[in-house]
């Protein structure tokens, strides 16, 4: 279908080159006393513009990449600072809002739908801990795939950090990439199964309707 063509382009894009996302320039601690609002300020002047922001949250397969809702908001994942969290999505929200955007809102509404739904993901203690699960495993892979590519070539240098970064954003969108594809095909099977519970259903009341018009057919005809 659609979704599995879209995920073999996202799957062929990811083998070919994968972008690494733009390191974090400066990030608050939780400590160091800036108001909030300087905080989200500070945020906005990290993330850029708000054209770059659009374009990177609606770059090629964009669905699939933002899966990872740190990938979305730009942010390591190692951070669980509820207070930067809030103040990156602000920041984010604000620089690709619709009404911030007039000369591209089509895009920025999507763009500001990516990021909300990546925030209702970190609003969720559980989903939380278990994304930053997942790129921590995401993290293993790729460091395990790197080691294996540098063996096999000897062009290939194994103190590369930018190879080894490139190496666990693969690995680590693939694993995002796979649960997504399973959880479709659930949903796939689960209406296909509604589906057959329905058209039985009907075909049952269709049978009852049909010999009920006979039974009557037959008495009045008597």
């Amino acid at each position: 279908g659609e979704e599995d063509d879209l995920l073999d382009d996202f799957f062929s894009e990811v083998e070919k080159a994968t972008e690494k996302p733009k390191p974090t320039k400066s990030t608050p601690d939780n400590d160091s006393g800036e108001e909030p609002t300087n905080r989200i300020k500070t945020q906005m002047n990290d993330l850029g513009t708000s054209q770059s922001q659009i374009d990177r949250l609606l770059q090629v397969n964009y669905e699939w990449k933002n899966l990872n809702p740190f990938y979305v908001l730009d942010i390591p994942h190692t951070i669980d600072d509820d207070s930067i969290i809030s103040a990156r999505y602000r920041a984010l929200s604000l620089l690709v809002h619709p009404d911030k955007c007039l000369d591209d809102p089509v895009r920025a509404k999507t763009a500001f739908e990516q990021v909300r739904k990546a925030m209702n993901q970190m609003n969720d203690v559980d989903k939380r801990k278990h994304v930053r699960a997942l790129i921590d495993e995401g993290m293993k892979q790729g460091k395990r795939d790197w080691k294996e590519e540098c063996s096999k070539s000897s062009n290939v240098h194994p103190d590369n950090e930018g190879g080894l970064a490139q190496a666990q954003s693969k690995a680590t969108m693939k694993i995002f990439a796979e649960i997504e594809q399973k959880r479709r095909e659930i949903e796939r099977r689960k209406r296909k199964f509604e589906q057959r519970e329905r058209a039985q259903e009907d075909d049952e009341k269709k049978k009852e309707t049909d010999e009920r018009r006979f039974h009557k057919e037959w008495r009045e005809g008597e």
